[in-house]
């Protein structure tokens, strides 16, 4: 980690591909960093300054990234399944296509993300700020919305917690998505046990 924080210090920006598999990346401050398609796996994120981020298609699963700093990061298609978000900050961020299943979102600041065609499944946004959000063709069966602020959300074709789907009348809809993004009835990820919150 030492080497990857030296050459970032000496202006390396591209880490493509990169394989950080546990990595502890905790506090590192790495702001505009290109991780896409890097394998993060278990890795330790925790209250890391990741503003404007390029992780793309990034493998974040089960990491931790509790108090992150993700302002306006591109999380296209990256995988965050049970991954630990507890208060993270992700304003503004893309999350297109991501898999955010069984994640724990615990006020989790998310206002103005774009979370359309994201895999929700009990994933747990209690007190988590969604605030013009949009979660058109978004998957949040099973998901726990307790306290969370839903104002001036964008629902469309949107799976809600309790297994409706709301404005759901339209499916032709669903091309204003990205062509990469599936629909949520292909969106069938194996999800692990949920997240304890014992916070």
């Amino acid at each position: 980690m030492d080497r990857l924080l030296h050459r970032f210090a000496e202006g390396e920006q591209n880490f493509a591909g990169i394989d950080l598999t546990a990595a502890n990346l905790t506090g590192a401050q790495l702001p505009f960093i290109n991780l896409s398609d890097a394998n993060l796996h278990r890795a330790n994120l925790k209250n890391a300054f990741l503003p404007g981020a390029d992780l793309v298609r990034a493998q974040l699963s089960q990491a931790c990234l509790a108090g992150t700093n993700l302002l306006g990061a591109d999380l296209l298609r990256a995988h965050l399944h049970q991954a630990d978000l507890y208060r993270a900050l992700l304003s503004g961020a893309r999350l297109v296509g991501v898999d955010l299943s069984g994640a724990n979102l615990v006020e989790a600041s998310l206002d103005g993300t774009d979370l359309s065609g994201a895999m929700l499944r009990k994933a747990n946004l209690q007190g988590a700020n969604l605030k013009g959000a949009n979660l058109r063709g978004a998957d949040l069966r099973d998901a726990n919305l307790r306290g969370a602020i839903l104002d001036d959300v964008a629902f469309h074709c949107t799976f809600m917690p309790d297994g409706s789907c709301r404005d759901c009348g339209d499916i032709d809809a669903f091309p204003l998505l990205p062509e990469t993004v599936p629909l949520p009835s292909t969106l069938e990820n194996l999800n692990g046990p949920p997240l304890e919150q014992d916070r």
